[in-house]
């Protein structure tokens, strides 16, 4: 019933600009800002600033990570930007690592991680790949477009630690099913986006 359209691309590599210049400018758009930042940094404020003034006055700003599927079911919007995939798993792994943490009194993530059984490891990968798989079902049932920009993290050598591995692996699996049940993909490299589906 809804369209689901994926833009991908490496890190500045106008991904982002693409993916909104390919909404209407004319008619309102929810933007859904997953980078929610609990306390940004000078830099960060800068980014974020950037990206704000370059929507259009019309369009509606969202910002949150959690429950994304009951925002794009019950807002009265047909179209939706989601920017970005990538931050939204991060978000969502870190928010799960803490509570791992809370669990275990150890507020070392990296230990955390290290002691993690596999079943705690599982846990926070079905986690997060139950949140995106609840975001395709609504859009495939609700009579909206959305547009999802992610980060394509796989052409790079192996992380060294095991957070940035997990995180790695995750964002390749949230993108093989984005890209599987959207409609079209676009891969953005130096700022030209090459159409893939």
């Amino acid at each position: 019933m809804g369209r689901l359209t994926l833009i991908t691309g490496g890190a500045k590599s106008g991904k982002s600009a693409f993916a909104e210049s390919q909404c209407p400018a004319d008619q309102p758009v929810c933007y859904v800002a997953t980078g929610v930042v609990k306390h940004p940094d000078a830099e960060m404020q800068l980014r974020i600033k950037r990206h704000q003034q370059r929507r259009p006055a019309q369009w509606v700003t969202a910002e949150r990570y959690c429950q994304v599927d009951d925002l794009l079911a019950t807002e009265p919007y047909r179209e939706y930007l989601v920017d970005d995939a990538t931050m939204l798993t991060t978000n969502l792994f870190y928010d799960l690592v803490a509570d791992l943490a809370t669990a275990q009194q150890d507020p070392d993530f990296d230990h955390v991680l290290a002691q993690a059984s596999r079943e705690d490891l599982a846990h926070i990968r079905e986690q997060i790949l139950g949140a995106w798989q609840r975001i395709i079902q609504v859009v495939a049932t609700h009579d909206i477009h959305v547009t999802v920009v992610t980060n394509e993290v796989g052409l790079g050598i192996v992380p060294a630690t095991l957070q940035t591995r997990l995180l790695r692996d995750l964002y390749g699996e949230v993108n093989q099913r984005l890209a599987r049940a959207a409609t079209a993909v676009t891969f953005v490299v130096s700022g030209l986006p090459q159409r893939l589906k």
